[in-house]
């Protein structure tokens, strides 16, 4: 056979095995769009509750429905973020009617209804999914002012946002919230800003080094994926992911005891004054926004959130107690100094320097401050207020909003 032979075999075999290979390739991409399409699945729909915003790094996703929604009954309408990012039982509108007390509670993802991380359903399982409105926390806030001042019109609107930290929510309540003429702002802060925040004294710096995470996430949604990758992600999901997912936390997890000598007083007060600098960046944007909030004419109501790991605490269960001791999240990067620091700042700090220091800014500026530890302390321990180290069981946030409840209607007093 000559060279040119070999030639025009070479290409006409090549171009029979390219052809056979995009064939199938069509077919398979054909085959998996039909079993998307059967299962309604939008493969090219943003999976991520947040989205990337130019002012506080994410804010929700408008026309995201909560993630594997808890609700009070299972024929209830779905709850929705807005496009404005909030989740309420009832439109919300720029305008507010005059006779309506318009009520944001803002913070974290205790705030927002997440459900339990997962780690901690080694100890004993509760929901994973984001409890509805009704059941979370501004729901039965709402709920509890209309029962107790029945006269009144209360209109409470959930603004908060899983990580979300207090500068964030400063920044959110410039954007977006002060548009709406509230009447009280309620936060509810403390974790997030320990563990991203007040450990490094560089909140906004923190934020931002996550930036690229949410720009690779939008990007995603904007490329084309082949149908064929997400029916192969859909098999991943059912069959392998509780696997990967048991020996990822065997790395991100440490399982230790918290009441050994090593995270006791003495150990902390080495770190005291460490810990007492770092956190005055915090405290600064709480006078920032408290300046913000005076300016607009806006009462304010600052709480610092329940922590499982806190000394100063509602007396635990057995089922509390055992996740305190043994189950602790921590970053895989993260030394060994740097894990016990932070340990020893969740179990001590507040109780030995924040709370106070805050409620000193906070009542001199002339707001009502609220350190949730201190006022879940007649709790027992026959009452289940944590679902892992700061996320509420259903009871657990009408407990808490209960309390806010009532330092609300402290604005509010029954004419005698």
């Amino acid at each position: 056979m000559n060279t040119a032979n070999k030639i025009e075999r070479f290409f006409k075999n090549f171009g029979l095995f390219a052809f056979t290979i995009c064939l199938l390739l069509a077919v398979l991409e054909v085959g998996s769009s039909l079993v998307l399409y059967l299962y309604g699945i939008n493969p090219n729909k943003y999976e991520y509750n947040q989205i990337l915003s130019g002012y506080h790094v994410f804010k929700n996703t408008p026309g995201a429905p909560l993630w594997n929604e808890v609700k009070k009954n299972p024929d209830d309408p779905p709850s929705i973020v807005d496009r404005n990012g909030f989740v309420s039982d009832n439109p919300i509108f720029e305008k507010k009617p005059d006779d309506v007390i318009r009520i944001f509670v803002m913070g974290g993802s205790a705030v927002f209804g997440v459900g339990q991380f997962p780690p901690f359903a080694s100890v004993h399982p509760y929901h994973l999914g984001n409890l509805s409105y009704s059941l979370g926390l501004a729901g039965q806030l709402e709920s509890y002012l209309s029962a107790q001042r029945p006269g009144l019109k209360f209109e409470v609107i959930n603004a908060a946002a899983t990580d979300r930290m207090l500068h964030q929510s400063m920044i959110y309540y410039q954007e977006t919230i002060s548009r709406f003429s509230p009447d009280i702002i309620i936060n509810l802060d403390g974790y997030n800003d320990l563990h991203y925040g007040i450990m490094s004294g560089r909140p906004y710096a923190e934020m931002e080094a996550r930036i690229p995470n949410y720009v690779t996430l939008l990007d995603e949604v904007r490329l084309y994926k082949p149908k064929f990758m997400t029916v192969l992600n859909l098999l991943y999901n059912r069959y392998f992911r509780n696997y990967v997912g048991e020996q990822l936390k065997k790395q991100f997890y440490l399982r230790d005891d918290m009441d050994q000598e090593k995270y006791s007083i003495a150990q902390y007060r080495k770190y005291e004054d460490s810990f007492t600098g770092s956190s005055q960046r915090f405290l600064q944007i709480l006078d920032h926004y408290m300046a913000v909030l005076h300016s607009d004419k806006v009462d304010f109501i600052f709480a610092i959130q329940p922590m499982l790991y806190r000394q100063i605490n509602k007396e635990w269960s057995k089922i509390e107690n055992q996740m305190r001791r043994e189950v602790f999240g921590v970053g895989p990067n993260l030394s060994n100094d740097a894990i016990d620091r932070f340990i020893l700042m969740s179990k001590y700090f507040f109780d030995e320097y924040l709370s106070k220091a805050s409620q000193e800014r906070v009542e001199k500026s002339g707001f009502r401050f609220l350190d949730l530890n201190q006022e879940i302390r007649h709790l027992k321990s026959d009452f289940e207020l944590y679902i892992d180290y700061c996320h509420f069981t259903v009871d657990g946030s009408r407990t808490v909003a209960e309390i806010l409840g009532k330092e609300v209607l402290k604005r509010f007093p029954v004419d005698s």
